[in-house]
């Protein structure tokens, strides 16, 4: 999970906003699918919570959409509070289909499996991204034990019927050949900071699981950040 900068808005939505009684549920899928595409270029085509690559490529069971808009502050939590996120861009993501219509919940992913839990875990805010990490087998988890809870029970990102970990570790093994085969004997900061530089400020289509990559080039930097 990598911080998200929200870009402007579509014009089309703050129009739409202004229409008496404008909700979320009521929106035309026109302009749902000009939020989406406005969504992906701003996350890279990375999913906001696994960080696997969307529009998926697989092919999925019927009715399960590739893209779906996430609210991070539920639209009908289950406290049955609503503060009006509905229409609030600053409030929207997008996710993967969660392996929607794989018949187990356990095996479902992001805003499937978290279906209308509150979260602390933002990807919109970077402080609450700070304790989060990942282990050599491409675990991720946080040491704040309610961000962790987010991770592993409300978004269950480390779920194996999707092989997360596994993905994040062959991402992360490709990246350190990579850098071991460019300088086999020397010193890798510079390039690590080079390459951080780079994941960082890529735009339209980040490289999946760049939060794995990150973590670790971050640690072998010339800052150790």
């Amino acid at each position: 999970m990598i911080h998200i900068k929200k870009s402007r808005e579509p014009g089309e939505l703050i129009q739409y906003r202004k229409q008496p009684g404008a909700t979320y549920e009521n929106m035309s899928s026109d302009l749902k699918q000009k939020i989406t595409e406005s969504l992906l270029k701003e996350q890279g085509h990375l999913c906001a919570y696994c960080m696997r690559k969307i529009p998926e490529n697989r092919k999925l069971p019927t009715g399960v959409k590739p893209v779906t808009i996430e609210h991070w502050y539920p639209r009908n939590p289950q406290s049955n509070e609503d503060i009006g996120q509905g229409l609030n861009y600053k409030n929207m993501l997008v996710v993967c289909s969660g392996n929607r219509g794989c018949g187990n919940e356990r095996n479902m992913t992001c805003d499937a499996h978290r279906k209308n839990k509150k979260i602390k875990v933002n990807p919109c805010e970077p402080e609450t991204l700070l304790t989060i990490k990942y282990d050599a087998q491409g675990r991720i988890y946080s040491t704040d034990k309610d961000i962790d809870d987010d991770i592993n029970n409300k978004l269950n990102l480390n779920c194996g019927a999707l092989s997360l970990p596994e993905n994040r570790k062959m991402a992360l093994n490709a990246l350190i050949m990579m850098i071991h085969q460019k300088y086999p004997d020397g010193d890798i900061s510079q390039y690590c900071d080079m390459l951080i530089k780079k994941f960082e400020e890529t735009t339209d289509y980040k490289t999946p699981f760049v939060g794995i990559l990150l973590f670790w080039l971050k640690k072998h930097s010339g800052g150790n950040r």
